[in-house]
């Protein structure tokens, strides 16, 4: 009997951890106001052979903010108009310049998340490189878009991707560990300021996907906060379309251990009358 007991509480438990599954992704409040976003997309495949174009899936429609908002990405829509910046030409390090008109609204973002550095980077060609998806380990990513415009690939809490099309004015905060990807668009020019916190160097180095295999502390940060501690990359192949999730799969598994149990449960039963 006290195998049976044991047996009966070990379902239990389980039948219990079945009914709280974590859900993915941060709290989103309801009733946001989202006017300020740009359109979000789906790709219509996820490797586009010009990155540049827009790619856009008609069928899929428009991508709601929240769906970012809850992988962790911030956006905020400033106006860069009538401020001095360098005209279309990178300044490495950027300071508001101190008989520049300067824009008190970027510097209370800045004050408000300790965004010591800056400096102003310009794009002018498809880069290979940033199109790799990839994760920045020693920080956010925050990126201001002061000219120009560009596409941002950014993998929502279920690994689909997700396109923004960031165009002048556009403050995008990234969370390290979230994987993404940047292309210009087919304007070819983007000028942006990047941003980082503290006092120290800025860290703007990349880990590839391909080269992280739950191996990596910031990614593993990334997805116990947000994915519930399923990487795809460690639970099952990437670029899986089968459609069943890991924790599907898990509640699955566990389903059939709690009628085993009770069917042992049923035999030892009969047995004993």
């Amino acid at each position: 009997f006290l195998f049976l007991s044991a047996l009966l509480t070990t379902a239990n438990a389980d039948t219990a951890m079945a009914d709280t599954e974590c859900v993915k992704g941060a709290i989103v409040p309801e009733g946001q106001d989202y006017s300020d976003w740009p359109e979000l997309f789906r790709l219509t495949t996820p490797n586009p052979e010009d990155p540049t174009m827009a790619n856009m899936n008609e069928t899929a429609g428009f991508v709601d903010p929240s769906v970012l908002l809850a992988a962790g990405v911030g956006f905020t829509l400033l106006d860069p108009t009538g401020f001095t910046y360098p005209d279309k030409v990178k300044e490495i390090p950027w300071s508001p310049p101190v008989n520049g008109t300067n824009d008190a609204t970027l510097q209370e973002l800045r004050d408000e998340n300790d965004y010591q550095y800056a400096d102003i980077v310009v794009v002018t060609a498809y880069n290979a490189g940033y199109y790799e998806e990839h994760i920045h380990a020693g920080g956010d990513e925050v990126r201001y878009v002061i000219d120009g415009s560009g596409y941002f690939d950014i993998r929502d809490v279920n690994d689909e991707w997700v396109r923004m099309k960031a165009a002048t004015g556009a403050f995008i905060s990234f969370p390290s560990g979230i994987e993404h990807r940047f292309a210009v668009d087919e304007s070819l020019y983007i000028q942006a300021m990047r941003l980082f916190p503290g006092s120290g160097a800025p860290d703007w180095s990349s880990v590839p996907r391909s080269e992280i295999h739950g191996n990596n502390t910031a990614r593993d940060a990334y997805v116990d906060t947000f994915m519930c501690g399923i990487d795809p990359d460690v639970h099952h192949d990437h670029g899986d379309d089968s459609g069943e999730s890991d924790a599907t799969s898990g509640a699955n598994g566990r389903g059939l251990f709690v009628a085993g149990a009770l069917a042992m449960v049923a035999s030892s039963l009969a047995l004993l009358a």
